[in-house]
């Protein structure tokens, strides 16, 4: 590596140090955000979580069932 280049990357990254360092906090969070793609799930995996919907909205109807019936 030669010395110009080897210049060159210290001054990139104290103009980034600078650059991150005026930005205000939120800003800042944006840019180091870093985005995750989405799993591909197996089989089983996405059976038990069609299972925990269907669990979650029964349960939901059994408690309006029962603040219902306690109110008559």
């Amino acid at each position: 590596m030669t010395k110009a280049k080897k210049e060159r990357i210290a001054f990139d990254a104290s103009e980034e140090q600078l650059v991150l360092a005026s930005l205000e906090r939120d800003q800042l969070t944006e840019v180091k955000k870093h985005h995750f793609p989405r799993r591909r799930l197996k089989g089983f995996q996405v059976f038990v979580l069609w299972a925990l919907r269907i669990y979650l909205l029964f349960m939901i109807a059994v408690v309006i069932y029962q603040v219902w019936s306690s109110a008559h």
